[in-house]
């Protein structure tokens, strides 16, 4: 909450006093109507903009050990969303009406608008760039700790392997996990900076990485509608279609297959403008694939199914864990009426035979 204030607060200033005492609305509207991108100019600064979301993946990864994640989870990332999106558009907005375009530096443009703002940019600009440095090491920071989390959890459901299950015998937390990754980041980071733009490739990496996260968890949201229509959801995108698939009736999310569309687009927008994310990026999927059908095939695992779980009793189980008892008593009820059903249908079935 404290680092969240920390970046909020000067945030919304520098948007109130740029608008208040440095926003020209006649350079916005030359700027909108005569310097308006190119379609790839477009595709690439848009694709960029998924960036924008970081943190919202470590929110729902760090859900396993949150309690009562069923309001917590939800409310969060909303408000994450929202806050995004309105901070996105603002900083755009009033950035296009202070300074022409091309003087945007790549590193720190906040920091830059900040500075031309009267009054206070002798100040503003040097706390901007000191501010903007701090919320980029705590999401690094955040990034190493889903990342770690993630991976402990992908470790426990044999996808990968078990040597990544290391909890810290003090503080409980997957020591192996972070260490591994916080390497992997400084190595990224060093390979960075070995190329001609270090921030345009990190971009180009992230891009293709959250477009491709964030498509599977479209694909997996419709997926486990399908395959997992009991587990109690207190939280449903709207415009939801009610369909009876082999006798169970499924919510099939309209917004989902619409968002899937939408990350597909962004991530066909990174492999065709960014150069370094076209190429590392599946590469690096390509390893990871590459490992993973050797790691599988090697334990005896099957290579496109899931390891044998009693899911349902690990949900119970989660949910007993999160304290979110009162869905506990949901998922009972709608496990207690699926079973009675398809008694039903066995003993109707029995009859007909006999």
């Amino acid at each position: 909450m404290k680092s969240s204030e920390l970046s909020i607060s000067p945030e919304s200033s520098i948007i109130i006093l740029g608008f208040l005492f440095a926003w020209k609305p006649e350079l916005f509207v030359l700027q909108w109507t005569t310097q308006f991108p190119t379609m790839k100019e477009f595709m690439y600064g848009s694709s960029l903009a998924i960036i924008s979301f970081v943190g919202l993946e470590s929110i729902s990864q760090a859900a396993q050990e949150t309690r009562r994640p069923a309001t917590i989870i939800p409310r969060t990332s909303l408000t994450l969303i929202f806050t995004v999106f309105i901070f996105a558009l603002a900083f755009s907005t009033m950035g296009l009406g202070i300074l022409p375009w091309q003087e945007f530096p790549v590193g720190d443009p906040v920091a830059k608008l900040a500075h031309v703002i009267p009054f206070i940019g002798v100040i503003a600009g040097p706390f901007a760039a000191i501010l903007g440095a701090t919320i980029l090491l705590i999401s690094s920071n955040t990034g190493v700790m889903g990342a770690s989390r993630l991976t402990y959890s992908m470790s426990e459901l044999h996808l990968i392997t078990p040597w990544f299950n290391k909890v810290h015998p003090k503080y409980r937390t997957p020591i192996r996990t972070i260490v591994f990754f916080s390497l992997i980041g400084m190595l990224e980071a060093i390979l960075a900076f070995l190329t001609p733009s270090a921030m345009d490739t990190l971009g180009n990496m992230y891009a293709f990485g959250a477009a491709s996260g964030y498509l599977l968890v479209f694909i997996s949201m419709i997926k486990l509608r399908f395959s997992d229509p009991y587990s109690p959801r207190p939280y449903k995108m709207p415009l939801n279609i009610k369909w009876n698939h082999n006798g169970r009736i499924v919510e099939v999310p309209i917004l989902g297959f619409i968002g899937m569309i939408g990350v597909s687009f962004i991530l066909f927008e990174v492999i065709l403008t960014h150069e370094i994310g076209r190429i590392a990026g599946p590469g690096w999927v390509l390893v990871c694939l590459i490992y993973y059908f050797l790691f599988r095939k090697k334990k005896g695992f099957p290579l496109l199914g899931s390891v044998k779980h009693n899911w349902e009793a690990e949900q119970k189980k989660i949910l007993t864990s999160a304290e979110e008892f009162d869905l506990l008593e949901q998922y009972n009820i709608a496990l207690a009426e699926r079973d009675k059903r398809e008694k039903g249908k066995a003993v109707e079935k029995s009859t007909r035979t006999t």
